[in-house]
C-alpha cells in the first residue's frame, strides 16, 4: 500500500494547487456556491434534493471558476467531470464523511459510487504502477491517461462549517466506498454564520449515473 501524501500547510497547499493549475479561492467559491443554493430550499422540497442541489451547483461553479485556469466541462456517460487536457487531470465532486479535512483520518465518499468512478480509480492505480510505460498523448481525446481527483466536501452541523479537500483516490472496495488515497490537499473549512440560515446536512445518494442504450 502506497503511503498517502498530505498537503495541509498554506505554502504547501498553494504550491501543489499551482502545479494542478488550480487556486484555493476557486475551489472554495465552488463549495460556497453549492452551500448558498442548498440553504435556499424549504422543507417542501423532496428530502433527497438538498444534496443533489449542492452537488450540482458545486460542479457548475467549479467549472466556472476554473475555466480561466485551463479547465473545461466534460461528461462521460452522464458522469460529470471537469478536465484539464494539458495536464491530463479530471475532477469529480462528491460529499464525504466526517473525516474530510482531518489529516489523521481516512475520508470516504458518503454514498456508494458507480461504475464510472470505479473505473477512474482503477485507472489511477494503473498510472501509479506503470506511469513510465504509458505513452504521452498529444491531444485530448477522451480520458485515457488522465488522473481523476475528487473534490470532497462535508457539512459539519455541530461545528457549523463545511470542510473540503481535493484528493486523489487510489483504491475502492466492492461496496463502492473509497478506501485509500495517494494524495490529499486539505483546503480548510468554510465557517457558516449561524444567522445566515439553518444548516442541514446533504441527503440522498451521490450522483454517478451511467446510461446504456437499450437493445432493440
Amino acid at each position: 500500500m502506497q503511503a498517502c501524501q498530505i498537503f495541509s500547510g498554506p505554502t504547501d497547499v498553494t504550491t501543489r494547487l499551482d502545479q494542478l493549475s488550480l487556486s484555493h479561492e476557486a475551489v472554495r467559491e465552488a463549495v460556497y456556491q453549492g452551500h448558498l443554493h442548498r440553504v435556499r430550499l424549504t422543507r417542501n422540497h423532496p428530502s433527497i434534493f438538498p444534496g443533489m442541489e449542492m452537488w450540482g451547483w458545486i460542479v457548475g461553479s467549479f467549472r466556472d471558476q476554473t475555466r480561466p485556469l485551463g479547465w473545461a466541462a466534460y461528461e462521460k456517460t452522464n458522469y460529470p467531470l471537469t478536465v484539464h487536457s494539458g495536464l491530463k487531470l479530471a475532477v469529480s465532486v462528491a460529499s464525504g464523511d466526517a473525516s474530510v479535512g482531518n489529516p489523521y483520518g481516512t475520508p470516504t465518499n458518503r454514498s456508494k459510487k458507480g461504475r464510472s468512478t470505479v473505473e477512474a480509480i482503477l485507472h489511477n492505480s494503473q498510472l501509479d504502477m506503470f506511469a513510465d510505460l504509458i505513452p504521452q498523448q498529444t491531444e485530448f481525446s477522451g480520458l485515457e491517461g488522465f488522473e481523476t481527483w475528487m473534490l470532497l466536501h462535508h457539512t459539519d452541523t455541530a461545528k457549523n462549517e463545511i470542510r473540503f479537500e481535493l484528493s486523489r483516490p487510489s483504491s475502492i472496495d466492492h461496496g463502492g466506498k473509497i478506501t485509500e488515497w495517494s494524495e490529499r490537499i486539505l483546503l480548510g473549512a468554510i465557517d457558516l454564520d449561524e444567522s445566515f440560515a439553518q444548516i442541514t446536512g446533504p441527503s440522498g445518494p451521490d450522483i454517478d449515473i451511467e446510461i446504456r442504450r437499450k437493445n432493440a
